[in-house]
């Protein structure tokens, strides 16, 4: 069994906390202006073109790697093993931290309904429909969403064991780097191609079509992707052609996308492009610069988890706190990620990481602290 690849480890915990970033952002995002609660009157022209791309290989990244982990964790502890260790990891927050999510956000969203004098369209949507009785959207996984999903491909793990010979693993996980170069983007583009772009969160509790099919295939790389890993750190010359290759297909996103940002298959392909070749592209380069035992690296990949878990809230409530400021958004947006950062590691130091909750959500005791 190969040891714990260090370097993928870190590069996951960046994924996650580089969701605290996309979704502190989507404040000043002026794509997302009419929708997202926290949408602030200080936009930044200019974000667009740096957080969509961003997004098209964050989600993607995280699925690689959870695949990739599944297939560690089977390898090392069994079926039994794997699926115990998902139920605690996944199954649990996700029955406990949706409710919460939904009380804990329910009382800071009515709070800035209340308080703000400068609200944001939804935000003022919100205030009328209460005022005029409107019945309010039904609940859904919010941010938790990415448990419910790695939970039905865990599933989806332990039937193909049931249903697939050994030998259509072994096959699939033989092919060459370059046929999943080629026929994963084609795989993926029909799914994306039936929803709008840039795709948004698939929150709803009735699992989504096109993010199963889109975020499923990331997955099953991931969890297949063992023999290319080093190949992907080793071809210098082909990470370069695939960020190439992907940063293109993002630029042409970003061209179509103010005059057509409905669903269809060059929207899609571009986008199923785009999001695989910069992914495999940061595997390559995160096994490279990330592969390493940094007291700051290993204390982020321990605490990333928790941190993602209960961002949102917190950054909800510091963005309410200060949207009728007249701040420019340069000065809002870091002050909201550093802010929620903060927070979430001081959370975490004090209260998770060395008590149980700490070992529940790691799988094991907390990682020493190296000395200076």
């Amino acid at each position: 069994m190969p040891p714990r690849n260090l370097a993928l480890d870190n590069l996951r915990a960046l994924a996650m906390l580089a969701g605290v970033l996309f979704h502190a952002a989507l404040a000043h995002s002026p794509l997302m202006q009419p929708f997202f609660p926290t949408a602030d009157a200080a936009q930044l022209p200019w974000l667009d073109a740096v957080l969509w791309p961003l997004h098209l290989v964050r989600v993607p990244l995280f699925f690689v790697l959870a695949g990739y982990f599944a297939a560690h964790t089977l390898a090392r502890r069994g079926l039994g093993g794997l699926m115990r260790d998902r139920a605690r990891r996944l199954l649990v927050p996700l029955l406990l931290g949706v409710p919460l999510l939904h009380l804990v956000m329910g009382a800071v969203v009515q709070q800035a309904v209340i308080h703000v004098q400068q609200p944001s369209p939804l935000l003022r949507w919100l205030r009328e429909a209460q005022a005029s009785g409107q019945p309010l959207p039904p609940p859904g996984t919010g941010h938790l969403w990415f448990l419910y999903y790695l939970l039905l491909f865990t599933l989806l793990i332990w039937v193909a064991r049931q249903l697939l010979a050994p030998a259509v693993a072994a096959w699939l996980q033989r092919l060459p780097l370059r046929a999943w170069l080629l026929g994963l983007p084609l795989l993926l583009a029909p799914a994306l191609a039936s929803v709008s772009a840039p795709h948004p969160a698939p929150e709803s509790l009735l699992p989504q079509f096109w993010a199963l099919v889109s975020y499923g295939g990331f997955f099953v790389f991931g969890y297949l992707a063992g023999p290319h890993l080093a190949a992907l750190m080793r071809a210098r010359v082909l990470g370069l052609l695939l960020a190439a290759g992907g940063l293109a297909c993002a630029a042409f996103l970003l061209l179509l996308w103010p005059v057509r940002a409905q669903a269809g298959l060059l929207m899609g392909l571009a986008s199923a492009c785009a999001s695989v070749w910069l992914t495999l592209a940061l595997l390559g380069l995160g096994q490279r610069l990330l592969n390493c035992s940094h007291a700051l690296l290993r204390h982020l990949a321990d605490a990333s988890y928790w941190i993602y878990l209960v961002h949102l809230p917190v950054l909800f409530a510091l963005q309410f706190a200060w949207m009728d400021q007249p701040w420019p958004g340069f000065i809002k947006l870091p002050l909201a990620v550093l802010a929620t950062l903060t927070i979430g590691l001081l959370s975490f130091e004090m209260g998770v990481r060395r008590g149980a909750l700490g070992r529940w959500l790691l799988g094991r005791s907390p990682r020493p602290q190296a000395v200076a």
